[in-house]
């Protein structure tokens, strides 16, 4: 069984970012998209006797990485990228902390993924969805079994992620949401920023994938 707890800020200097934490039945747990940079989400994982295994991201931008650093150092746990999006870790263009004003050099070293890589770190696979034009790396997390999908800032309730970025790409942007139209209508979507949603609800409501 995979259980998931949304962390949600609301604070405007994060964006309203959305982070997730996931575990199995087993208590081993990932992150997805840690945006925040304190103690609040490693104590959490603590005091509930949590296995960290890996911090997933599903794109490099500054808002959905600041705390990176911090729980791999503190668990000693795995870093995940998309294999285009590495480059954003280091490189403050890319991850848009200079456009926010900020400063992010994640200095933890990452695994890169690639499209259909499955990850076995929880109890349930985890297929990677390559869908690039947010930025030129960004990928969306797949538990097919759970109906989960963690859709970073390609896709959205209503709406996709911007194309306009420095890190951005539009040309592949039919292709990458045509991998996800696909998907089963119940298909769960929690998204980099917003409310919940699911695959049948934007293939009715949102223009984007009914282009």
């Amino acid at each position: 069984m995979i259980t998931v707890i949304p962390f949600l800020y609301e604070d405007i200097d994060d964006l309203k970012a959305n982070t997730y934490l996931i575990k199995d039945n087993k208590n081993n747990a990932i992150v997805i998209d840690p945006g925040v940079d304190n103690d609040k989400l490693g104590d959490y994982i603590v005091r509930n006797k949590l296995k960290l295994k890996a911090v997933l991201l599903t794109h490099a931008h500054v808002d959905h990485m600041r705390g990176v650093d911090r729980l791999v150092q503190r668990f000693n746990c795995q870093l995940y990228v998309g294999f285009d999006d590495e480059i954003g870790l280091t490189d403050e263009d890319y991850n848009c902390a200079k456009y926010l004003k900020e400063k992010l050099v994640i200095s933890s070293k990452a695994n890169t993924v690639a499209d259909n890589e499955i990850l076995n770190i929880l109890k349930e696979d985890i297929k990677v969805i390559y869908t690039p034009f947010h930025t030129k790396g960004s990928v969306c997390y797949y538990l097919s079994n759970s109906g989960l999908l963690f859709s970073g800032d390609t896709l959205f309730k209503n709406v996709i992620g911007r194309i306009d970025l420095f890190s951005s790409d539009r040309k592949p942007l039919r292709d990458s949401l045509g991998k996800l139209k696909i998907l089963p209508e119940n298909v769960k979507v929690y998204p980099g920023h917003g409310e919940f949603t699911t695959i049948g609800y934007e293939k009715v409501n949102n223009l984007f994938l009914n282009r």
